[in-house]
């Protein structure tokens, strides 16, 4: 039987690979905004699951994040990868040392554009522009939002709409904003009951005493794609586009 991934970082890598993420759905986006001779800053890189991809788009990425944990997951990676043009910067935006950018990129970075100073200084550092992806307007679907009322859990993730914000910050600073809401699955790829029990344990912050009800209920929201079971999640998210 496969191994059950044992941190949120492995869960991650085996849902990204799973729905060829971030190709799926953001390709189109990345590759009509990145040109080959680029120079790419990921703000808020993670584990580098973008980064890496952004890797094969231009010259050189640029990869940004406070995390030193997450960093040595994408460093880990990247030793056993032929992919010399990510530098892996360790740093707290918007306070970062680097090399001017052409292009900025910021998937899922919590607040991501709402001071003065970060504004200033995609400002300052960005050459031409940048994609920006938040959660949108309207909740996210799937296992969590019908089975936490299930375990009494009323506090689950709500919607955001701080895109909106964002986007009047950027043209306020004299950048010109496009945006669109993105829509796709993403659902956790699991291969048992057991990673299924042992994911949505994560996902939904329960303890112990709540294991046996989940164990009970957990195969009722899964579901099979292209032969794989999954847990049900549908993204609606926020795509800002800004240029100079």
């Amino acid at each position: 039987m496969t191994a059950i991934p044992r941190s949120s970082a492995e869960f991650y890598k085996k849902a990204t690979a799973f729905w060829n993420y971030p190709e799926v759905p953001y390709g189109p986006a990345l590759r009509g905004m990145i040109r080959p001779t680029d120079v790419v800053a990921d703000i808020g890189c993670g584990i580098g699951i973008v980064s890496r991809y952004l890797a094969g788009l231009c010259r050189r990425v640029i990869a940004i994040d406070r995390d030193e944990t997450a960093l040595d997951v994408l460093r880990a990676e990247l030793s056993g990868e032929d992919c010399g043009n990510i530098e892996v910067v360790h740093a707290c935006w918007p306070q970062v040392q680097t090399d001017d950018w052409d292009v900025a990129v910021a998937f899922y970075h919590h607040h991501f554009g709402y001071t003065g100073e970060e504004i200033e200084t995609l400002l300052r550092k960005t050459r031409r522009g940048g994609i920006i992806v938040n959660p949108g307007i309207r909740q996210r679907e799937g296992f969590c939002e019908d089975l936490g009322p299930e375990l009494g859990i009323t506090n689950l993730q709500k919607s955001c709409a701080g895109g909106c914000y964002v986007r009047g910050r950027l043209e306020q600073a004299g950048f010109d904003v496009t945006c669109e809401e993105i829509s796709h699955d993403f659902g956790q790829p699991v291969d048992s009951k057991e990673e299924a029990v042992a994911y949505a344990m994560r996902q939904l912050r329960l303890e112990e005493h709540q294991r046996p009800k989940l164990e009970e209920r957990i195969m009722f929201h899964a579901e099979e794609v292209d032969g794989q079971l999954v847990l049900p999640i549908k993204r609606f998210n926020c795509l800002l586009r800004f240029t100079r």
